[in-house]
């Protein structure tokens, strides 16, 4: 068994030659692992240039195809970037949200988990980051959640769309909370939730409710309540979730 995918012996003879017998590991696969060890091993740090295609095919003895599919492969996990022009090439980098929004926004147009899951998932994880970040946040960090919640209440004012005044308030109580693998999950959260209201152009998602649940939201965290920040976190993503919940449901014939 192989990622949930179980074959019988019946349905492997029906795949026929869809499966090859398996030989020794590609000359590519050997370079990317030796130039991954070298970045985790942090020989090759964030910003270093790789040495010329040429030179990386001098030293592993290998073809040149085989060096840019090894390179190739790192450039998709995000631990190489390559530059064009002068000054550029292969260099390493530091991994960034991106990958891991990339790989959801791809499951979510496979139809792997609808939105209605999305928020699910939210209501699941950001009451508890509002309830850690209430006990860990910053002076700065709660500056940072004032400016953005009075961005909000400002747009709204003006009547302007607003949305992406919550994705930041939701970004920064995130960051609030320290903890980077949180900040990751949420970030890519929010990027799908963008990008799905974008899909099916939704409307402003911030009216003066949600206003009021972001600032209920500051509050608890400006006193340092974690149940508080919880409770009104909650609500807050009960709430959306009803929105969206409504917003999607058919309308009758």
């Amino acid at each position: 068994m192989v990622y949930g995918l179980t074959l019988d012996m019946t349905q492997m003879a029906a795949t026929g030659d869809l499966f090859q017998s398996v030989r020794s590991r590609r000359v590519s696969d050997q370079i990317a692992e030796q130039l991954q060890s070298a970045i985790f091993s942090g020989k090759l740090k964030p910003g270093d240039r790789l040495p010329p295609e040429r030179e990386l095919v001098e030293r592993f003895q290998a073809s040149r195809s085989s060096v840019r599919e090894a390179i190739r492969a790192l450039e998709i996990t995000g631990l190489i970037a390559v530059r064009p022009g002068a000054g550029g090439g292969a260099h390493v980098t530091s991994p960034d949200f991106d990958l891991l929004a990339n790989a959801l926004r791809t499951m979510l147009r496979a139809n792997q988990f609808d939105v209605s899951e999305l928020y699910q998932a939210r209501l699941l994880i950001e009451p508890g980051v509002a309830e850690i970040a209430a006990g860990v946040a910053s002076a700065e960090d709660i500056g940072l959640l004032r400016a953005s919640l009075e961005e909000g209440q400002a747009l709204l004012t003006k009547h302007k769309h607003t949305a992406p005044a919550s994705y930041n308030f939701h970004f920064l109580l995130a960051k609030a909370a320290r903890n980077n693998l949180m900040l990751m999950l949420i970030s890519s959260l929010l990027d799908l939730v963008h990008r799905a209201d974008q899909e099916e152009q939704a409307p402003p998602k911030i009216a003066p409710s949600i206003v009021l649940a972001h600032e209920t939201i500051v509050e608890a965290i400006e006193r340092h309540d974690p149940e508080a920040a919880r409770h009104a976190a909650t609500t807050h993503l009960l709430d959306l979730q009803r929105q969206v919940t409504t917003r999607r449901q058919p309308v009758a014939s």
